[in-house]
């Protein structure tokens, strides 16, 4: 059985960037993509990652091992990045070029990282296993 290379790979990536962008925005030096508002408040994202960036990491370790619970923290953090991608292509009231391309990417990321998670889970657990 494989790993989930790239969702592992997808996840740890997300929380260095997701760990830039707390650090960043909690000391003040975070700039804002010009298709934001004046005055966006971050908090409303910031708070959620700093305890999700910590379950990112914990997803791709899990992963890794192949431990069940890989998966289960894998759509947990899955959902949290769709959250923030939604959240800010909200906010950016979809404009912006390098904010749609952005985040559109990050979220296709996410989304298919998610189907390799569920294409590995299916594979890993058939009938068979049932009952063992």
């Amino acid at each position: 059985m494989t790993r989930p290379w790239f969702a592992i790979g997808w996840f740890l990536t997300w929380s260095l960037f997701q760990t830039f962008a707390v650090v960043s925005v909690l000391n003040g030096t975070w700039v804002a993509p010009e298709a934001f508002p004046d005055g966006a408040v971050y908090d409303a994202l910031i708070w959620p990652e700093v305890f999700f960036v910590p379950l990112y990491v914990a997803a791709a370790v899990l992963l890794w091992r192949r431990h069940w619970l890989g998966s289960v923290l894998a759509f947990v953090a899955g959902g949290g990045i769709i959250y923030v991608m939604i959240y800010l292509l909200a906010l950016a009231g979809l404009s912006g070029t390098v904010n749609l391309v952005a985040d559109t990417l990050f979220l296709g990321c996410t989304l298919l990282s998610l189907w390799q998670v569920g294409a590995r889970a299916r594979v890993t657990v058939g009938p068979s296993e049932i009952g063992r």
